[in-house]
């Protein structure tokens, strides 16, 4: 082995045992000591669960519900069942929707809620449950998926997933028939270890997604939970920020990265005068991306978001990211090491370049105004060869992304009927790194908003309860993508007739279109011995006009149903 060779070998394995150990002392510091502990089996961010928690929280029934840092446990949505309980025993008048909400959100955490109301969160016995939740799906697709290729060394390589069904997992489809069937369960051993996995089977069952494998592992973690701090390692959904549509910060839209996460399990206070922060989340991971980039190849990720609620009408958020090392890009010690991981000294581009990104976000809500909510994300990074002079002059931000929008839960004061907007501004410089590599994406698909870079869209959506049971929404979208990430940048390194400009001269791409949901509430059904199905079926239409920036127009078009069963076992239990 060559002196060289052995040098990025320690720096490869050194560092690890050193960040991991960090993240643990700085999290530990940061949250409030406990000694007990409990069960922790996150919620699929596709989860009926959370259209549940999201319209109590809409209708003023949630107090400390944080969903802008999602995924959260089975045990803290049990806790905030047991907490809009509360508030509607409370409520003058007893709303039937949020009545049949939360007989809902009961029967589908009927064990942790138990464990809440008798105070046994923290002495359970060791549990198994080998098969949680069953999920099957059809979805048929059609249309030219979104691509960023900018070449070898360039700023961005990319791929859109399922064209009209971002935030799925990065679960591999092909043009036409898809079938996908996903299966989770977990267990529990000693009261405070819990492991937990769910699987996917997706594609075509009669031929195979070029370049994927049909079998997935997704949200598989082994958890020890500490008091109310968990920490796990494994592969977990992540949504974090104030979007409905599309996360700036993280989202689940490219396949899950393997890493090591800490967060609180329930909301907690800080203590002094950190109390006036009120309740809050918080959540940090640290791993490894993928090696598919020409240059910086398994660059480290670390990131972290803190939500808090210093009034009950007022939310504030920060989240951050840094990205550094890789192969050819980590010319540093562990001490250099350590300085790129906390972001205190990153030192010289030559010895090891990084890209951070970092943001915040508010949320107000005014009850006297139907429960209105309105809600702010600026995100930025650092790159400076997209430069934007706009908020980066005033704060450590440049290539600075917005999105905001409002939710109006009582469009007709029964609650019934809601309305949404939202809005996303994408600068030139959103996730990408022009110099080594370190742009946000996951075995080629976006981490993040999955527009990408110099974009924008527009979403209006109205939404409906139909006989308490039923949730139908139609959402009206606008899209814009301007090729500036070739023409400002890459159009130096290449030339304009390139192979990485396959349809000629550049040009803006514009799309719209209509999305129909359906969702079914999970519902007891007595020939199935009490277990619950669910459904939920998604119909989507756009037509894109210069498609990759200037290719011929596409009409793409989305067919999504789905089915859930969850049966009522009560699982394996011993002392």
């Amino acid at each position: 082995m060559t002196a060289t060779a052995d040098r990025m070998q320690r720096t490869r394995k050194i560092p690890l045992f050193l960040a991991v150990g960090a993240i643990f002392a700085a999290c530990l510091a940061l949250m409030p000591a406990a000694h007990a502990s409990t069960y922790v089996v996150n919620i699929p961010l596709d989860s009926p669960i959370y259209e549940e928690l999201d319209t109590l929280d809409g209708l003023g029934y949630l107090d400390t519900y944080f969903p802008e840092v999602r995924p959260i446990s089975r045990v803290e949505a049990a806790r905030l069942t047991v907490e809009a309980e509360a508030n509607l025993n409370q409520a003058e008048t007893r709303e039937p929707l949020a009545a049949t909400l939360t007989a809902t959100l009961r029967s589908q955490l009927h064990e942790e809620v138990g464990w809440i109301e008798n105070d046994t969160e923290d002495i359970q016995p060791s549990v198994f449950h080998p098969i949680d939740r069953i999920e099957t799906q059809y979805l048929f697709s059609s249309g030219a998926p979104r691509q960023w290729l900018t070449g070898p060394g360039g700023a961005l390589n990319a791929t859109e997933g399922t064209p009209l069904l971002p935030n799925n997992d990065g679960l591999p489809t092909a043009p036409g028939s898809n079938e996908i069937l996903r299966l989770s369960g977990w267990g529990g051993l000693g009261g405070f270890l819990t492991g937990y996995a769910e699987g996917a089977v997706s594609g075509p069952f009669t031929r195979e997604v070029h370049g994927a494998s049909p079998g997935q592992l997704l949200g598989a973690e082994a958890v020890v939970s500490l008091g109310n701090v968990a920490f796990s390692f494994g592969q977990e959904e992540r949504g974090w920020g104030t979007g409905y549509f599309a996360q700036l910060s993280n989202s689940d839209n490219a396949p899950l990265i393997p890493a090591f996460t800490v967060q609180n399990i329930h909301p907690k206070t800080w203590p002094w005068i950190l109390r006036y922060l009120g309740p809050g989340r918080r959540a940090t991971f640290f791993g490894q991306l993928d090696a598919i980039r020409s240059f910086a190849q398994h660059p480290w990720i670390f990131s972290h978001v803190l939500a808090f609620k210093p009034l009950p009408t007022f939310e504030i958020g920060i989240t951050r990211t840094i990205i550094f090392g890789g192969r050819d890009n980590d010319h540093y010690d562990n001490l250099g090491f350590v300085g790129r991981f906390t972001g205190i000294a990153t030192g010289l581009a030559s010895e090891g370049n990084t890209h951070t990104r970092a943001g915040v976000f508010l949320k107000f809500n005014f009850p006297s105004l139907r429960n209105l909510q309105l809600y702010q994300e600026i995100v930025g990074s650092d790159n400076l060869a997209f430069e934007v002079p706009t908020l980066g002059h005033y704060l450590p931000f440049l290539n600075v992304a917005y999105q905001g929008g409002f939710y109006l839960p009582r469009l007709t004061k029964d609650g019934l009927t809601d309305l949404r907007f939202e809005y996303a501004l994408l600068p030139p410089g959103y996730a990408i790194e022009m110099a080594s590599s370190l742009y946000y994406t996951y075995n080629g698909a976006l981490l993040g908003d999955p527009m990408g870079p110099n974009a924008s869209e527009a979403d209006l959506q109205l939404g409906r309860w139909i006989n308490l049971r039923y949730k139908a929404d139609v959402d009206f979208f606008y899209t814009s993508r301007s090729p500036g990430i070739y023409e400002g940048n890459v159009r130096r390194f290449f030339p304009a007739n390139s192979v990485y400009y396959p349809y000629g001269p550049l040009t803006t791409e514009h799309s719209g279109g209509v999305a129909f949901d359906l969702l079914r509430l999970p519902q007891v059904v007595t020939f199935a011995h009490g277990a619950r199905l669910e459904g939920k079926a998604r119909l989507a239409f756009e037509y894109v006009n210069q498609m990759n920036y200037g290719g011929p127009s596409s009409f793409r078009t989305l067919a999504l149903f789905s089915f859930g069963f969850a049966p009522d076992a009560a699982g394996l239990t011993w002392r």
